[in-house]
């Protein structure tokens, strides 16, 4: 067709009007066909002339990129994309006469954070660059089964590393604690011998207390759990969590904004793991709060799920850490074991929940859970026989 055109251009002014008329109902038909493989294909592409103003758009891209225009026709691409992080990546790519790799550009987008993938590639006719196109796709849900799987192969490394050895180093600890009980009674004098010894006896006590929980927190997190779920209801639980954090959550001054629905059903739970996996992430909210905040508990029933949202006005996560932070033993703090965000993780999945994080420095962090109602709660629920 192509060859076609250009013997066409050649004697046009010898064409007739039938054949002028063929010509250009052909070429229509084949941009129309081009049009419908673009609006086809599941990424967004746009295409720029040798001038870098966009000559042609697909619709996935006006659904998947932020545009600061409805007509981005004949206009500067960079100037098109809403995304400060895209327009400049692809503007730095078109300014150096280069092509340039997928990158991912997390994002806020129609009120929801979505990953975007976006590379540029260079459109080069008879060796020279005669325009580039720029290609997008929503890579969210790509990125976050790479996140579950890479989380679930973490775990299971954990699992394969020895737990006996958490084991081996309990069994002293404990030793060491009873010696030292022993110790604190026969120093029962006040001279000042006594009193210096008694301060590095505190000094001892905490240290093996930290070292007992970071083992017992380990523990939890490899050994396979023999649940026993009984039927619970959730409010009731963090009632009692946050009763039981009232005067910690005080002194820290964080408010707790409560939003707990009464249209949840009781549904099977292993209380005591939840509770662990609930308390981790109300006291990480507590930390990411020095200075006070407020801290918002809400929990509400949506179609065949239960959700629980824990979310903080605190200091939030940075980007580059967020992948990481269900990793076993990353912590962004100076004490702790790293497995407080491991074994939440642990125990929602061992109910067959699903935990999802949203987090922006500065402004806070929330966490989703989500927990299925099994069928005979939702048979009861709906008024159903079992």
């Amino acid at each position: 067709m192509r060859k076609l055109i250009r013997r066409a251009l050649k004697s046009l002014d010898r064409l007739d009007h039938d054949r002028l008329h063929s010509l250009v109902q052909e070429l229509v038909k084949d941009n129309d066909q081009l049009e419908i493989v673009l609006s086809s294909i599941p990424g967004g592409v746009l295409v720029t002339g040798r001038d870098n103003r966009v000559i042609m758009i697909n619709n996935p891209a006006r659904r998947l990129l932020p545009l600061n225009t409805k007509d981005p026709m004949d206009l500067l691409v960079w100037e098109v994309i809403a995304s400060e992080g895209i327009a400049s990546y692809v503007k730095t790519a078109l300014d150096e006469d280069r092509g340039a790799p997928m990158l991912d550009f997390p994002i806020q987008w129609r009120d929801r954070s979505i990953i975007l993938s976006c590379g540029v590639l260079a459109l080069v006719d008879r060796g020279s660059i005669v325009g580039s196109m720029i290609y997008v796709e929503d890579a969210t849900e790509y990125r976050a089964e790479n996140a579950r799987l890479k989380r679930a192969e973490s775990l299971a490394s954990l699992t394969t590393l020895a737990a006996g050895v958490a084991h081996e180093i309990k069994n002293p600890l404990a030793s060491m604690s009873i010696h030292l009980q022993l110790l604190r009674r026969q120093l029962n004098k006040k001279d000042e011998i006594s009193l210096h010894l008694g301060e590095s006896l505190d000094v001892l006590e905490e240290e093996i207390e930290r070292l007992n929980n970071i083992v017992s927190d380990y523990l939890f997190a490899v050994r396979p759990q023999d649940a026993r779920p009984m039927r619970a209801n959730l409010n009731e639980l963090i009632r009692e969590l946050v009763q039981f954090l009232r005067y910690e959550m005080e002194e820290a001054r964080v408010r707790v904004l409560p939003v707990l629905s009464a249209s949840i059903p009781p549904i099977p739970l292993d209380e005591g793991a939840m509770k662990r996996a609930l308390l981790n992430l109300i006291k990480n909210a507590i930390i990411a709060m020095p200075n006070g905040g407020e801290l918002k508990l809400e929990t509400r029933k949506e179609q065949d799920s239960i959700i629980i949202i824990v979310s903080d006005t605190g200091e939030g996560i940075p980007e580059e850490l967020q992948g990481k932070v269900f990793e076993p033993f990353f912590t962004t703090r100076d004490t702790g074991s790293g497995l407080g965000l491991t074994v939440v993780y642990k125990v929602i999945k061992e109910h067959g929940g699903d935990l999802q994080m949203d987090s922006h420095p500065d402004r806070g962090s929330t966490f989703q859970i989500t927990l299925p109602i099994p069928q005979i709660e939702r048979k009861l629920i709906s008024g159903g026989t079992i």
